[in-house]
């Protein structure tokens, strides 16, 4: 394959969304300092969020969620830009369901139109690189599948790794750039 979504391991703090489980000092109103950052940490740029990722953060996101609905900036969905959007392990892992059903409607019957709302945000532009002829070419979107496929199932396998690795607590924090 000669191109790849990037999923960074750590912390990038630039145009990046991260991935990190935490805690909570206190529940009845959650204030910045309140939420506990574990040490595990990845980072994936805001364009494969974009693209890629966020039919899906924005289908799953949860307002009512006492984490999110208590947060010092409450907001009624997925919020984009430096905040904290809370998720449970349980919603996590219907999520990762749904994303694996997806990549193997992708890989076995792309023009299923259960697909059409997630395949609306694809972009060619983020599944090649730039020296590729298709680079520009967004009717090779179907051609080059195959990277939107490969980063759903390393995704899918990443959060749930954070997740099994940190049974500590049942919330991970995705927030934005």
């Amino acid at each position: 394959m000669s191109f790849e979504i990037e999923i960074q391991e750590g912390h990038n703090g630039g145009s990046y969304f991260w991935f990190r489980p935490v805690t909570f000092k206190r529940l009845d109103d959650i204030g910045y300092d309140d939420v506990v950052e574990l040490e595990e940490e990845f980072s994936i740029e805001e364009e494969y969020i974009w693209h890629f990722l966020s039919y899906f953060f924005f289908n799953y996101y949860d307002a009512n969620l006492i984490y999110n609905k208590n947060r010092y900036d409450a907001c009624a969905e997925f919020e984009w830009y430096l905040t904290h959007n809370f998720f449970t392990y349980d919603t996590l892992y219907k999520m990762v369901d749904e994303i694996l059903i997806v990549t193997d409607m992708l890989e076995n019957d792309y023009n299923n139109p259960k697909l059409n709302d997630i395949k609306e945000r694809f972009s060619i532009y983020y599944m090649t690189s730039q020296d590729d002829i298709d680079h520009k070419n967004k009717d090779a979107i179907q051609k080059h599948i195959f990277v939107v496929i490969d980063f759903y199932k390393r995704f899918t396998k990443r959060i749930i790794k954070m997740m099994e690795s940190n049974k500590n607590t049942n919330v991970i924090s995705i927030m934005g750039p």
